[in-house]
């Protein structure tokens, strides 16, 4: 997408990671509590960008976004799937196996 968080017009890191004024992001409280200053915040929020993410975790990432699923634990996938009344996680490709049949099961010829 960018190199570099800053880029994206979407994103609200310039205000968040470089104090740059923006009307549509308020800071929120998990931000607040980075650290007691403002300066201090914008320094612990880049600190945040630091560490780049690993092809795996990236190409999960990919995969649960575009598939709609979500990327977290089986329980908080289950918990998830409890509250959204669907499915939160990838399911096998292709219509479900048929159950063999028994012959004492099979229904009688017309």
């Amino acid at each position: 997408m960018v190199s570099e968080p800053a880029h994206y017009p979407w994103s609200s890191y310039r205000a968040n990671a470089l104090g740059r004024g923006d009307p549509l992001v308020r800071p929120h409280r998990l931000y607040q509590e980075l650290a007691l200053s403002a300066h201090a915040r914008l320094i612990a929020y880049r600190r945040l960008f630091e560490d780049a993410l690993s092809a795996e975790t990236l190409q999960k990432l990919r995969e649960c976004t575009n598939g709609g699923f979500v990327l977290g634990s089986d329980r908080f996938a289950r918990e998830i799937a409890a509250m959204a009344g669907r499915r939160s996680w990838k399911g096998s490709p292709g219509r479900p196996r048929k159950k063999e049949v028994s012959e004492e099961q099979q229904p009688l010829p017309l």
